[in-house]
């Protein structure tokens, strides 16, 4: 899978598609300390060493199950429609750079290798903190249903049931979680707690940021 985004220097791979599409979507935010701790648990399950895009897969679709369930992702994100189906893009900055742009975390790359060719291996397994017992439920749910299939069929999978995902030869377009919700069968009024949530939890969030 190859990611061709003009690169900017001091940024993530594919912030320049996101600066450019003007993304005004809501989303959650994303959690690096849940995103490392998912990404290994489903790492552990695939004996130590997974396609990146499998693992992009894995992990969108346990936002997705999660929204469907709680009303909230695990991870969060800019999630995005590509030729290859839904992802989460700053997943995708980990997997190629290691460390996002301008965060002091070091979590991912302790645990998870640098991508070799297309796949990365489990370091470190780190303690898990930030990912509930509700939430590793659901981890293992996916792994269930779409542990034996491999990236490609993942792909065909996600093409056939993600209906928030747009189609695309080229490029990449936004997915607002409010369209994830839609696809997904919500009523209107839990779309808009949906939406409703994500905003208010971002302003939370802004605010601790520079408290």
């Amino acid at each position: 899978m190859r990611f061709t985004f003009p690169h900017w220097p001091g940024k993530g791979r594919l912030y320049a598609a996101r600066w450019m599409l003007n993304i005004v979507g809501v989303n959650f935010r994303f959690n690096l300390p849940k995103a490392t701790e998912v990404a290994c648990e489903f790492l552990e399950r695939a004996g130590g060493q997974i396609h990146i895009m499998k693992l992009v897969k894995l992990v969108y679709l346990l936002d997705r199950l999660s929204v469907d369930r709680r009303g909230i992702p695990v991870v969060g994100g800019d999630y995005l429609s590509m030729r290859n189906g839904p992802v989460t893009s700053e997943l995708l900055d980990l997997i190629n750079a290691g460390r996002l742009s301008g965060e002091t975390d070091p979590r991912w790359e302790q645990a998870i290798s640098d991508r070799i060719d297309h796949e990365v291996k489990l370091e470190i397994k780190p303690v898990r903190e930030h990912v509930s017992a509700a939430e590793l439920e659901l981890v293992d749910a996916i792994w269930g249903e779409h542990g034996r299939r491999d990236q490609w069929q993942l792909v065909d999978w996600c093409h056939a049931h993600c209906g928030e995902w747009t189609p695309l030869a080229r490029g990449c377009a936004p997915i607002a979680v409010e369209r994830m919700g839609q696809a997904l069968g919500k009523p209107p009024e839990a779309v808009a707690r949906l939406v409703r949530e994500a905003a208010e939890l971002n302003q939370l969030d802004e605010i601790f940021a520079t408290a």
